[in-house]
C-alpha cells in the first residue's frame, strides 16, 4: 500500500502511517513519504554578545598614613595593590584616575599599558582591546604619590579611584 499526501499535514499523514497495522505499510513506504514531507528552510540567526567592563581593585588600601619622614621625602610609595580588568570591548577602553584634593598634589601609577600621572583633575590611559586574548592575570600597580606643600602628617582617606570608561 503506498500513502499518499493529499493535502493532510506532514504530522497528520505520519500518524495515520504510524496507526495503520504492520502488515499494510511496508516501511519502505514509510521512508519514502518521509522523505517527500522533509522540508528545508534557511535559517537567519543573531547573536549579541553583553558589552563587559569589569574592574576589581585587589588589595588596595582603605587609607593611608602620613608620616613626617614622608612629608620630608615629599612622596609616598604603596606597592602591593593589583587591579583585575576584563573588558570585552573590541576598540579598547580607558582607565580614568582621580585624585582626591588636599594633602596629595599628584599619582604616578606604573604597571598599566603606559604610566599615568593624575592631578585631582584626574587623568586617563588608553587600554588595548583584550578581545580574542585569554583573561589576564589581575596587573600589580604601584602608585606614588606626590604630597602637596602645605601636607601635615596624619591618616587620611585612600584618594585614588579609577574606573573604566569606552573610547
Amino acid at each position: 500500500m503506498r500513502a499518499k499526501h493529499n493535502g493532510f499535514p506532514g504530522a497528520l499523514l505520519a500518524a495515520v502511517i504510524a496507526s495503520l497495522p504492520a502488515s499494510a505499510v511496508a516501511a519502505s513506504d514509510v521512508a519514502k513519504v518521509a522523505a517527500r514531507l522533509a522540508a528545508t528552510a534557511p535559517v537567519d540567526f543573531t547573536i549579541s554578545v553583553p558589552r563587559v567592563m569589569q574592574m576589581r581593585l585587589l588589595s588596595h588600601p582603605a587609607s593611608i598614613d602620613v608620616t613626617p619622614d614622608d612629608i620630608a621625602r615629599g612622596s609616598i610609595r604603596v606597592t602591593g595593590p593589583s587591579v583585575d580588568l576584563l573588558v570585552n570591548d573590541a576598540s579598547g577602553y580607558v582607565i580614568r584616575a582621580d585624585l582626591a584634593a588636599g594633602v596629595f598634589a599628584a599619582v604616578k601609577i606604573k604597571g598599566l599599558a603606559s604610566p599615568l600621572m593624575a592631578t585631582p583633575a584626574g587623568a586617563l590611559v588608553a587600554m588595548p582591546s583584550m578581545v580574542g586574548k585569554p583573561k589576564p592575570a589581575p596587573v600589580p600597580v604601584e602608585y606614588e604619590l606626590q604630597l602637596a606643600a602645605d601636607a601635615q602628617p596624619g591618616h587620611y582617606a585612600w584618594p585614588v579611584t579609577l574606573s573604566l570608561q569606552q573610547l
